[in-house]
């Protein structure tokens, strides 16, 4: 069993505004498949390689960002590599903040809290081993107010109580309560055998109010559907 050190660096605090223009645009990129990143929700990244370790010091020593991405490619050896040796990448994905971050035995582990979705316009040249894109929010700069309102999402929260209570599970519903919308979509994205196209469904959704619908239909078709996207993958330059 690894040994917790003390906190290395990092707070959650974000700043008191955002807009396209505060924040980076450019920004080291964690691939990562599981749990999904969703602003409003915190996810932990392991960082058990070098060039990971190197990007959460670097970032850290900057403005504390990173980036994440979902591969395409299901396979775990996928998540990781240089530009021209790594994984197809999607295009859309979600700004974290790096809050508390631990050294253990086989590397970091840090907790990231997504702030806000973007899209990458190009890829640009790695440093330290690790990835780097340019991106852009303009389109999902309703994100923070969205998770301000705090997204109740009543009925998928009904819907995941009945399934619960059918399974004549013992876990404390009341959790639920204090859970944020997006909270509950990432839960539910973890629990359920989502592809990766169905994940990265939920990770485009044009606002974050209609995660909701869109998950009660991909619980209701069950998972391995085909879904399309308005731009193909993104390959490694």
């Amino acid at each position: 069993m690894s040994t917790k050190l003390p906190v290395i660096f990092g707070s959650t605090e974000l700043p008191s505004s955002l807009d396209g223009e505060t924040l980076p645009a450019l920004l080291p990129i964690f691939p990562l498949a599981v749990p999904l990143l969703l602003p409003g929700t915190v996810v932990p990244l392991v960082a058990s390689e070098e060039r990971y370790r190197n990007l959460l010091d670097d970032a850290m020593a900057a403005d504390g960002y990173v980036g994440i991405l979902q591969p395409m490619a299901e396979e775990e050896e996928a998540e990781v590599g240089l530009p021209g040796e790594g994984p197809a990448l999607y295009y859309v994905g979600c700004l974290g903040r790096i809050g508390e971050c631990r050294e253990e035995e086989d590397g970091y582990v840090a907790l990231v809290q997504g702030v806000i979705r973007f899209r990458v316009r190009e890829e640009l040249p790695g440093v330290r081993g690790y990835r780097r894109m340019a991106v852009d929010y303009g389109e999902f700069l309703e994100d923070p107010e969205a998770i301000e309102q705090e997204l109740d999402f009543s009925e998928l929260k009904e819907v995941v109580r009945q399934r619960i209570e059918w399974n004549g599970s013992e876990l404390d519903l009341a959790i639920m309560d204090d859970m944020v919308g997006t909270e509950i979509v990432t839960a539910l994205a973890h629990a359920l055998p989502f592809s990766s196209a169905e994940r990265q469904a939920l990770v485009e959704t044009p606002t974050l109010q209609e995660l909701q619908p869109l998950l009660l239909h991909l619980m209701a078709m069950g998972p391995g559907g085909m879904l399309g996207f308005d731009r193909p993958p993104m390959l490694p330059s």
